[in-house]
């Protein structure tokens, strides 16, 4: 019993201050202690026996000091301000001082060749500068300026960010407009995809403004050659009109002979419009595969973006691009001839004039034998190298 009494007492020295400690901290102590006087100032609380009945009073405290005015805060504010523009104007000195004529020249030798230490110098000085300032004001904190700069820097970062969004649509814009001619051959569109411009706005689509005329093919020589014969054909784009196509031609290898017949509409005031005349060869894929080249396309991109960063939709976008540069690429190009407005202009005044001619051109396919002769047709350049014989007149005249 003695051994046992010992212990307890020997436990009981130990954890007793630690268990005082838990049962206080924890509030729920039984101990019974009296209400100590307390002050506030000059009130005084005297402590309240148990049983008297007490009434709440509502009695205000001045806890916080008054703000300061507004005016106050922004003399302080301004001050900040100027000893920061007096800091960028002490490492602007040399710069004004090198530049301008007011400083001798060994003032400007001494401190051009001493930059680095000017800098270091002036950012010392700077650093005591703002930091005596800021410590001198009471309303302003070098916490509350950094995190005011760091907000003005994010609504600055944020409306750059606007601007450049709305620069770079703008400048997406304009080089669609300024290279959509390069794109569309890309994407292998020889011809006008959109076929409305500002002419047709201004004119409310009026078709005064065209005339008609007639392009006569009679052949083509020394055309790049193949491996075999070939079925060779004439595919003929000018403007706003649907691309014409000769009827194909078969066994040809260096020469296609034609001998026909187109008639389109054209503005000869219009100085965008260009026509071509490309040398094609048929192929095996007909014109109903080609057209579902973009659909496959689609299909394929987005089958395949699944697999990739890129997701279904972008792929999609892709395959389309791609189906659609596949299918205009059908029919393999074998030369081509280029002219533009004026050319065009130029070829028509000049078979305007041919007044030589002694027959009468019917409408039958097969003209007279004069008519299909050097005499009476220009010889054009083909690209990359060939040559065609060809008129263009009006449409009222042979």
């Amino acid at each position: 019993m003695v051994g046992g009494e010992a212990t307890n007492a020997t436990a009981e020295h130990i954890w007793g201050p630690v268990w005082s400690a838990v049962r206080k901290n924890l509030g729920r102590s039984s101990q019974q202690s009296s209400t100590s006087l307390r002050s506030y100032g000059d009130f005084k609380f005297p402590e309240i026996p148990p049983g008297v009945p007490t009434v709440v009073l509502a009695v205000p405290f001045p806890v916080t000091s008054p703000a300061p005015s507004a005016t106050v805060v922004l003399m302080e504010e301004a001050e900040v301000l100027g000893i920061f523009i007096l800091a960028g104007i002490v490492w602007a000195l040399p710069w004004l001082c090198i530049n301008k004529r007011m400083c001798c020249r060994c003032f400007q030798r001494w401190i051009a060749r001493r930059l680095f230490c000017y800098f270091l110098s002036g950012l010392v000085v700077n650093l005591f500068l703002i930091s005596y300032v800021i410590s001198y004001e009471p309303d302003v904190s070098a916490n509350a300026f950094f995190f005011a700069i760091v907000d003005a820097a994010a609504a600055l970062s944020d409306k750059l960010q606007e601007i450049l969004v709305q620069c770079c649509v703008i400048v997406t814009v304009c080089a669609v407009i300024t290279f959509r001619k390069r794109i569309l051959a890309l994407l292998g569109f020889d011809h006008q995809v959109v076929r409305l411009d500002l002419r047709d706005l201004c004119t409310c689509w009026a078709m005064s403004r065209f005339s008609v005329i007639e392009l006569v093919l009679w052949r083509a020589e020394d055309l790049p050659p193949g491996f075999s014969t070939r079925s060779l054909f004439v595919r003929v784009v000018c403007g706003a009109n649907e691309p014409h196509h000769t009827r194909p031609r078969d066994n040809c290898r260096t020469r296609l002979d034609l001998r026909e017949r187109l008639q389109l509409n054209y503005d000869p005031d219009d100085d965008t419009q260009r026509l071509s005349i490309i040398v094609k060869q048929q192929e095996i894929v007909g014109a109903a595969v080609a057209q579902l080249a973009p659909a496959a396309g689609a299909l394929a991109g987005g089958l395949a973006g699944f697999m990739t960063p890129l997701g279904p939709v972008a792929g999609a976008g892709v395959g389309v691009v791609t189906g659609v540069g596949a299918a205009n690429s059908v029919g393999v190009e074998i030369a081509r001839a280029d002219f533009s407005s004026a050319a065009v202009n130029r070829i028509r005044a000049r078979f305007n004039r041919d007044s030589g001619l002694d027959y009468v051109v019917g409408a039958t396919p097969t003209l007279p034998s004069e008519y299909w002769s050097e005499r009476h047709f220009l010889k054009v350049d083909l690209v990359p190298h060939g040559v065609c014989w060809l008129r263009i007149h009006d449409a009222g005249l042979p």
